[in-house]
């Protein structure tokens, strides 16, 4: 009986000093590629069905959408260097911007994300691109997604 209890103590303790993690962890210091900045943002919160066919359905109109100059870490309280809001269909356009790395905030109703991007001529040229907002999933599968569709030649 006195071994039980040991264990329930322990067991008590181990779980009153465990430290919090989170399930998925966003990799830094990636960037999406592409020639402008033109496109859609979708996403929503669909429980146990999130498949991306089905995400990509919901538009997020009304999105906010601002770019930072990359500082290599997100620093609140920046001024942006330029500021769009996605029409009814979730579609939004910057204008021409220069070559450069850059941090692009996402602010819907309901959710907020982040991305860092790089302009550059480097790539085919960018026809448009779809930002999913959606919830990342516990197995770190679902939302936080860019997809670029370059033009055809």
């Amino acid at each position: 009986m006195q071994r039980v209890g040991l264990r329930i103590t322990a067991l008590a303790l181990l779980v009153c000093f465990a430290t919090y993690a989170d399930a998925c962890s966003l990799a830094g210091g990636y960037f999406h590629q592409v020639t402008r900045l033109k496109g859609r943002v979708v996403g929503k919160s669909l429980g146990p069905f999130q498949f991306k066919w089905l995400r990509r359905m919901y538009s997020v109109s009304g999105a906010e959408l601002e770019l930072y100059e990359y500082q290599g870490k997100w620093k609140e309280g920046g001024k942006p260097l330029a500021r769009t809001v996605a029409n009814s269909a979730g579609e939004f356009e910057f204008a021409a911007l220069k070559e450069g790395h850059y941090s692009l905030i996402i602010k819907g109703k309901d959710r907020e994300d982040w991305f860092n991007v790089e302009i550059t001529n480097k790539v085919p040229v960018t026809s448009q691109i779809t930002i999913d907002i959606s919830p990342i999933a516990p197995d770190c599968t679902g939302g936080h997604e860019i997809e670029v569709q370059s033009a055809k030649k």
